[in-house]
């Protein structure tokens, strides 16, 4: 098994990136290395690295976060985003990681890679921890606008990935609402819950109906779909949220035995503990990282990129969406 990683991707990259690589190294898997060989080779003497052990893929550009994604992509061909997906798509490696510019990732992949199955729209998936595990909750961000049949698909990946990184046989899947009754919610909403409904039968799941957003976080579900506007507000409220509430205890508790207490419960929400977010719906396994990402952080991603190979995500979605009954 080949895993790349792009070395330039995120605000601490490339050294945090490549202590997280090197953390990672195992005879189970080979890590290749996306970025200037120029660049990396002085980094690799100074961290103790070889490149007998990380091979490099030689990119000569970056895509900044900064910069639009499709143009980017289009402009910069040989840029470590653009590099890492076509060595995928080749089928050189199986899978691929970057804590860039996670439009450019998806506009790359979707472009080299294409659709999985009957898929029309990709979706990033996040875990948000939960009264007793984790909810796997999707889109959350890579669609602003979707149609019913792309909620359906999602709670379909969505499934699938519960299944493998929460090993819940039959996962609750639930649909982001205003109400858990069946008539609540917006046009895309009441569409989409007609559409599980009636494919109930085919599903790889429960579907539960609607959820509210307190269902997220109180257990009562392990998959939550909704378009990406509304799932990246979501997730970007609940970071802040996070980072609010550690800092304000932080400095309303200083005592040592309190501080460790603390420590232990916010490892729970600590995004590192889980690695980077799938963008499932292509065809090939790519991880989108946080652009803050650290060592632990890339070095969880690449211990989730290898569970996602070996379990065979990508077959388990092709197997379900077949047994649908509608076309693109």
């Amino acid at each position: 098994m080949k895993i790349a990683v792009d070395a330039w991707g995120g605000d601490f990259a490339p050294r945090e990136i490549l202590q997280g690589i090197k953390s990672a190294l195992s005879p189970d898997y080979v890590l290749v290395v996306v970025g200037s060989r120029e660049k990396l080779l002085p980094l690799y003497e100074e961290l103790g690295m070889r490149e007998q052990d990380f091979p490099i893929e030689d990119a000569s550009q970056v895509i900044e976060m900064y910069e639009h994604p499709a143009d980017a992509v289009r402009k910069k061909p040989d840029a470590t985003i653009c590099r890492g997906v076509k060595l995928l798509a080749r089928g050189e490696v199986d899978a691929f990681i970057s804590a860039g510019n996670s439009g450019a990732v998806m506009a790359s992949a979707w472009l080299s890679l294409g659709g999985l199955a009957e898929i029309e729209r990709p979706a990033i998936t996040a875990l948000i921890p939960n009264v007793q595990s984790y909810t796997v909750l999707l889109d959350v961000g890579a669609n602003v606008d979707c149609k019913p049949k792309h909620i359906l698909h999602f709670g379909i990946m969505g499934a699938e990935y519960a299944k493998i990184v929460l090993d819940i046989p039959s996962p609750r899947v639930g649909i982001l609402s205003i109400g858990e009754e069946e008539g609540k919610g917006n046009e895309l909403t009441k569409a989409a819950y007609q559409l599980f409904k009636e494919r109930r039968n085919l599903l790889n799941f429960e579907f539960v109906g609607n959820v509210e957003g307190q269902n997220i976080v109180d257990g009562k579900v392990d998959v939550v779909v909704c378009d990406g506007f509304t799932g990246n507000a979501l997730l970007k409220f609940g970071e802040g949220l996070i980072e609010f509430i550690a800092s304000s205890l932080a400095r309303e508790f200083q005592e040592p035995y309190l501080q460790e207490r603390l420590g232990m419960f916010w490892r729970k929400l600590d995004r590192s503990e889980y690695g980077g977010a799938p963008l499932l719906g292509v065809e090939g396994i790519c991880l989108v990282c946080h652009g803050k990402s650290k060592a632990r952080d890339i070095r969880s991603a690449i211990f989730r990129a290898r569970e996602l190979v070996e379990k065979g995500i990508l077959h388990k979605i092709r197997e379900r969406l077949s047994k649908l009954g509608f076309e693109k």
